[in-house]
């Protein structure tokens, strides 16, 4: 299976679903490798970018950011799609970065667009998420979440991600700030 092919589902999913792989790498920096050197490797930072995008949906507030170095991602696979598009009619403000190799791919979604071609938006992948106050989202654990990968290779991504909400923010604030 081409993970870069791969079809991921946007069915909710609770914290304790999360399989305990995953959840066990929170904080631990890792590398992994897409198609053609692996054909499954690259599914994690999937998953996990798919949890953190449910996170946002099922705390209902906040922000979420995503980068996809190009815009044209979107409409790589359908499961990303599909959650923009949830994300889109959610209270949750969506801002998602890329180079606009295909501006057509987000006329239809009612996010914020950044655009982009420095290294930044060609390297990252970032997924962060968290509400403005998480102490009013008690049933929600964690609260806050974010993925940082940057590819060092072609296809090949060395990350971290993580549940800590002083991390959130600062990674969250460097996005907004930098990108």
């Amino acid at each position: 299976m081409n993970a870069d092919r791969y079809q991921t589902g946007t069915s909710p999913v609770g914290h304790d679903q999360f399989p305990d792989v995953l959840t066990g790498l929170t904080d631990t920096e890792f590398t992994v490798a897409g198609y053609p050197a692996s054909n499954k490797e690259k599914l994690v930072l999937i998953m996990i970018s798919r949890f953190i995008e449910q996170l946002a949906l099922v705390t209902g507030e906040g922000r979420l950011d995503s980068t996809f170095q190009r815009l044209s991602r979107l409409d790589d696979e359908y499961g990303t799609r599909t959650m923009y598009e949830r994300l889109a009619d959610s209270e949750v403000e969506t801002h998602i970065y890329g180079i606009r190799d295909d501006p057509d791919v987000v006329t239809e979604l009612d996010v914020h667009v950044h655009g982009g071609d420095t290294a930044a938006y060609r390297r990252s992948w970032v997924v962060v998420s968290g509400p403005d106050d998480a102490s009013q989202l008690v049933e929600t654990k964690p609260t806050h979440a974010a993925l940082v990968a940057i590819e060092t290779g072609p296809n090949v991504w060395r990350g971290v991600w993580t549940y800590d909400e002083s991390r959130v923010r600062r990674i969250q604030s460097h996005v907004i700030h930098e990108f």
